[in-house]
This record gives structure tokens, sequence and C-alpha cells, in this order.
């Protein structure tokens, strides 16, 4: 008698179809997901070597000389965002999200008579190959590209050392800035220009000594508590070098014009304010410094000034130091 339903052979054979079904399902499903990883970490490699190239391009636009040309030829250098810019570091930052290895690697450039790149020419000073590798696990992705010095070829303006006192070899606590929560107020330094100048930077002389101060930045006035002509981009105090005295920089996002023949004060600032008590700011930070009798930069008139805007007082002058001069530099356009 024929009996209905599945039998055994039945049943194995559709479980092993189906059983296999599902395993090639599940190996496209699993080769899918390696596909789009694999998309994504070359996109994202991508993305970060074209970063990576513009960067090479602002630092080319900010100075060639200071950014580019003073850059060995085939080191790796990495492209490093700090205090609000880029630079070239020969330290490594460690992994970019938590797996890319970035570098930059610069190369020198030859040209032929007719002016082409070529390998058996002469150098040219004013453009430089740039090689932006990205690496991960066992891949890696360059973009290769030439940048140039174009605006030393236009005669375009360029940011010089124009004012300056780098004497200032003395690194201890003048000033007692960002005065730790106590509102002992700001620290400045005046100086006179010669004509009249485009500012477009300044440098402090400056030391941490506590670890983690208030993050600061710099003012261009008229006068210690005059009008603000110029405010910089704030600087991440825990960068500041504590082993030494070190030239800061602080960039203004537009440049300062200022007047020939007149006075002016570069102000340092915290946030929070030092010249508030309560405010919470923290820690010290030594601005480099000279004494002498007779004023040791520029003479009387163009002195250090300290606790300004003491204790919430913003018409405070501060204490003035005729005797005394911080370091500094003023950069503008010539």
């Amino acid at each position: 008698m024929k009996e209905n339903g599945f039998g055994l052979i039945e049943i194995v054979v559709v479980t092993a179809i189906v059983t296999t079904a599902l395993f090639a399902f599940l190996q496209a499903g699993t080769l899918a997901v390696r596909l789009l990883r694999a998309e994504k970490e070359n996109l994202e490699a991508i993305l970060l070597a074209q970063e990576s190239v513009e960067a090479a391009r602002l630092l080319r636009d900010e100075s060639w000389s200071a950014n580019i040309a003073s850059l060995a030829n085939a080191a790796n250098y990495y492209p490093v965002f700090e205090n609000g810019k880029w630079k070239l570091s020969s330290i490594s930052p460690g992994l970019v999200n938590g797996k890319y290895t970035r570098l930059v690697i610069l190369d020198e450039v030859r040209r032929d008579a007719q002016d082409k790149i070529s390998s058996s020419g002469s150098v040219d000073t004013n453009t430089r190959k740039v090689t932006a590798r990205v690496s991960w696990s066992t891949k890696q992705t360059e973009l290769v590209t030439y940048i140039a010095n174009f605006p030393a070829s236009l005669s375009w303006p360029q940011e010089t050392k124009t004012i300056f006192f780098e004497d200032a070899t003395t690194d201890a606590d003048l000033a007692n800035f960002p005065s730790n929560n106590s509102g002992n107020g700001d620290p400045a330094q005046g100086f006179t220009t010669a004509g009249s100048i485009k500012v477009t930077k300044v440098e402090l002389y400056l030391r941490r000594t506590t670890s983690a101060p208030s993050n600061i930045y710099a003012e261009l006035r008229a006068s210690p508590t005059g009008t603000i002509l110029g405010t910089s981009n704030a600087i991440t105090s825990s960068t500041v070098s504590t082993s030494s005295q070190a030239w800061v920089e602080f960039r203004f996002p537009d440049q300062v014009l200022l007047s020939a023949s007149t006075k002016y004060y570069i102000r340092l600032r915290s946030a929070p304010s030092s010249t508030d008590a309560g405010s919470g700011s923290q820690g010290i930070l030594n601005w480099g410094y000279a004494q002498s009798s007779g004023s040791p930069y520029g003479g009387h008139g163009n002195e250090a000034r300290r606790y300004i805007g003491r204790l919430s007082n913003p018409n405070d002058t501060g204490q003035e130091l005729d005797q005394y001069d911080f370091g500094f530099r003023i950069f503008a356009l010539q």
C-alpha cells in the first residue's frame, strides 16, 4: 500500500538543499559585508590623503620658506591639526581614527631647458613634489601632486618679521598669568611702529609651568585697555613647551592695519579670563623677559605691563614695568 508524506530520504535531501542555499546566502552576505567594509576603508583613506594634500597647500599659502622649503626631501612628515591650523610634524601623532597611518613626503623637483619636469634637469627651488600616503593593515593608497611657490613668482606680499624683541632670556614668573583663579589680570607689551603695517600674526616667548593652564589668545590694542584692533586664534595651552621657552604663534584671522609712528600693545588674554577672581582661570605661563635700567627694548615708552584689568576692573591699566620687556615678534605683509 502507498503511504502519503515524506520519507526519510526526501527529508534528508530537502534539508541538504536548504542548508546549501542558506550557506550560499550567508557566504554572499559575508562577502558583501567585506566588500562594503573594504570600500569604506578605501574611501576613508582617499579622503585622508586628499586632506593631507590640502594641508600642504594651506601651509604653502601661509609661508613657503617656513613651512615647505625648510623641510627635508624624502622624509616622513605627519599632518597634524593643532591650535586651529595645520602643521607637518616629524613626530607621528599615532593612528588616525584608530586605524590609518598618514604621512606626507616632499621631494625636490628638477626642470630641463624647456621648463619641463625632468629627473636630469636643474633643481627648481620653488616647486616640490608632494606624496600623501595612507596605510592600514596590509593596504596602502597614495596621491601625488606638485605645489609651487607661486606667490613669489607673482610678487605677492610676503609675511615678514617686522618688529621684534628676541633677547628676553629670563624665564621666571613675572606676570602671574593666568593667575590661578585669583583675578590678577593680564600681561602686555608695548611697541611703536616705524611705518604703517598690516599685521598677520605675533609670536610670544612662553613656557608652561603647570600641567594644564587656561587656553590663551593675543590681542592688539591701541592701549593696555583701549580699543581691540585684532584678536588672534586661541592656543591650547597644554601644547606650550614645559622644558624651555619657545616661540608660540598667535595668528589673526584678518590683517590688522597699524598706523605709522604709533604706540600699540600686545595683550595676552586667557579663557576663562584672568581678570576675574573665581572665573575658573587656572595654571601659570611664564612670558620670557629681560630687565635693564634703561629698558632693554626700544628705550622707555615701550614697556611691559602686568595686572591689566585686575579684579574685574576693565579700566585698570595695570602696573608699568619700565625696566622690563617681554619677548615678542610681529609679522606683517611687506
